[in-house]
């Protein structure tokens, strides 16, 4: 019987990782699962226990700590507890772009002199 509090989505879809702290570290990795409190990863390193790791999925950010890191059959087996989760980032990025070109606007306006 598994002890987890959630159900498990296996999956197997490829994802961008970073074990984020003093030097960045970036490489290639693979989800397993995922559930609303954590996440299961195949990557080619160890990471340390405890380390704040970014995920980002598709159009989707993760943000977690490693909770296991275990040799595995395709490199190591890592889980993480998930802190934060952003959805639709290239809809937030849009609407980002469109606001700062706004703001670019109004700042025009205001330093162009008015002519009489």
């Amino acid at each position: 019987m598994d002890p987890r509090s959630q159900p498990r989505l296996e999956t197997d879809e490829p994802v961008h990782v970073t074990v984020l702290g003093e030097c960045d570290t970036k490489f290639l990795g693979r989800i397993t699962n995922s559930s609303s409190r954590g996440i299961g990863l195949v990557i080619d390193r160890r990471v340390p226990l405890g380390s704040a790791v970014k995920v980002e999925w598709g159009h989707t950010l993760l943000l977690g700590e490693v909770r296991y890191c275990r040799p595995d059959a395709d490199g190591f087996a890592i889980g993480l507890d998930l802190e934060h989760a952003l959805y639709h980032t290239e809809e937030l990025a849009r609407l980002a772009k469109r606001l700062l070109e706004e703001d670019r606007l109004v700042e025009d306006r205001r330093e162009k002199p008015v002519e009489k």
